[in-house]
């Protein structure tokens, strides 16, 4: 039933305004010369931090200087520069643990629990009270309201991992992403997830230990000085054994048997309640300065002064993996992984510059895709607007463009108002607009559309479908050259290119002509999960 209510939303959306028969398309030769310079063993894989993606980063830049277009970066030129770090615990976590009537709990780290500080930690320890909030989940139209009226402030969170029937797929991988982002919001210092025996199932204790409870990663550090961290706010995120899980809720109101039981039992609802327990976890944080790396931006102003404030932002990354293979070829060109998808941004950049639309248009060729999302997750919290914000995306990476194509699909583009601006685009081209053919997979929060999203703004992430062969095509790609040194610029089809960054530059048209401010659907799960982080209607 959702698939055809989808469809039909599809259909429904067809009828918007269409474009204008005489649009500008794209100049094929030009794309393919892009692919080729940004393709080529000179720029040695792109990879963040190195001179090979300085080289690449200068010739965008120089592409953008020659358009006219205005540089959107640090200082007035056309690089947003950002650092990455490497974050890990600098020592075991402790733990200890006051019970309501005076007693001790020991737990011992790597036996009892795991876990530690977060990024952006600010302290070294934090002593506070202990709130049960069951599942953590918010989502009252499922019955599911384990946050409401309940005060965490200053608090430590008492949960475990579970996800409710009901949901898709994009808003299940989001419930499980999101957890410490919706405690923070509350203001909890800091969270302490039960092992069940519904986890046991999944993944046990002694597995589960040494890969989940892991502390560290990579990220940026803000302008600031502080490490980025989804969850900021938040001190610490700890995990508990099965042991300590049922020892912290012994004597409460749901006792770990009964917990256990209600999760087991079709997720029963389990009430909240303060545990009458102190716990107080110390924590060290170390940081390895990592590489420093950029994005490149480029604006072209929009025409209407009542919109000169939306700025459309569309991205495409311009990293890839480097020259780090074996054998007599070790450069990953990553010609499709995402030069392609780079040049057909710099081709819709050309065309706005030479005709500006309504709204302002920013153009950003991101920077540390590759080691998740970091450069769009950057520019997403740094925009580095004087005046105005990022009021849609539209992302391009990796189209496969090996076959006459025949669909298109716009992840996330349901979710908007964006839908029909995206679908009028596509009929103009004769496509089909058709839903996500593998939703499982959730590629909607696997590029760096999801970075905006995660801010509140609308986004969309054009791709191709699985029509006309391109299910076999898509995966003789992935199979074949994906993140591989063979991804080189004579696998793609340049005619194809061409025909997708017309659509891709319409339907940026589109928007940054529409009459709506963009905005989720009005009681859709998005603009519930991902409020603006600027108003609409500032």
């Amino acid at each position: 039933m959702k698939k055809f209510l989808l469809l039909g939303a599809f259909a429904l959306a067809a009828s918007a305004t269409p474009a204008l028969a005489e649009d500008p398309v794209t100049d094929r030769a030009t794309l393919e010369r892009d692919v080729r310079v940004l393709a080529d063993d000179d720029m040695e894989g792109r990879e963040a931090g190195t001179p090979g993606y300085d080289r690449a980063a200068a010739y965008v830049a120089s592409r953008f200087a020659d358009m006219g277009l205005e540089p959107g970066g640090d200082d007035g030129d056309w690089y947003q520069r950002f650092g990455l770090v490497r974050h890990s615990a600098a020592r075991d976590s402790r733990l200890s643990i006051r019970g309501a009537d005076g007693s001790d709990i020991k737990a011992t780290f790597g036996e009892d629990f795991v876990g530690g500080g977060i990024a952006s930690a600010s302290g070294d320890s934090v002593t506070a009270e202990m709130v049960f909030v069951g599942y953590g989940l918010d989502l009252p139209d499922l019955g599911y309201d384990d946050l409401s009226g309940v005060d965490l402030e200053g608090k430590i969170a008492l949960w475990t991992f579970a996800v409710p029937e009901g949901l898709d797929s994009l808003e299940t991988i989001h419930i499980q992403r999101s957890a410490m982002q919706r405690f923070a919001a509350r203001g909890a210092v800091g969270a302490i997830m039960l092992w069940t025996p519904s986890m046991d199932e999944r993944i046990n204790w002694e597995r589960g230990r040494n890969f989940i409870g892991r502390v560290g990663g990579v990220t940026w550090m803000g302008p600031d000085g502080v490490a980025h961290d989804d969850a900021r706010g938040m001190e610490f995120s700890l995990i508990a054994s099965p042991e300590l899980s049922r020892r912290l809720l012994q004597g409460q109101p749901l006792d770990y048997e009964a917990f256990s039981a209600a999760q087991a039992n079709d997720l029963a609802v389990v009430p909240s309640f303060a545990t009458g327990m102190t716990a107080r976890v110390a924590y060290e944080n170390a940081f390895e300065p990592m590489l420093e790396t950029s994005n490149v931006i480029a604006i072209q102003p929009g025409t209407d002064p009542s919109v000169a404030d939306q700025y459309i932002v569309v991205t495409a990354h311009l990293d890839h993996e480097g020259a780090n293979g074996e054998g007599p070829d070790p450069i990953y060109n990553g010609a499709m992984d995402n030069a392609t998808g780079t040049a057909a941004m710099l081709e819709m950049a050309r065309l706005f510059a030479a005709q500006p639309q309504r709204r302002p248009v920013m153009f950003v060729a991101l920077g540390a895709e590759e080691l998740g999302l970091l450069g769009s997750s950057y520019h997403a919290a740094n925009p580095g607007l004087e005046q105005g914000y990022l009021a849609a995306n539209v992302n391009v990476d990796m189209p496969v463009l090996t076959w006459p194509f025949s669909d298109i699909v716009a992840f996330g583009a349901d979710r908007s108002n964006l839908l029909g601006e995206v679908s009028s685009a596509v009929n103009e081209y004769d496509l089909k607009l058709v839903p996500d053919p593998n939703p499982s997979e959730a590629f909607f929060f696997r590029s760096d559309q999801y970075s905006y999203v995660q801010a509140g703004i609308p986004a969309v992430y054009v791709e191709l479908g699985f029509g006309n062969g391109g299910d076999v095509a898509q995966e003789s790609f992935l199979s074949t050259h994906y993140h591989k040194v063979s991804d080189e610029a004579d696998l793609v089809d340049y005619e194809q290119l061409g025909r997708f960054a017309d659509v891709a530059y319409l339907v940026t048209r589109n928007i940054a002509n529409m009459d709506a401010q963009p905005a989720w659907n009005a009681g859709d799960f998005f603009e519930r999960a991902f409020p603006r982080r600027v108003p609409i209607g500032k």
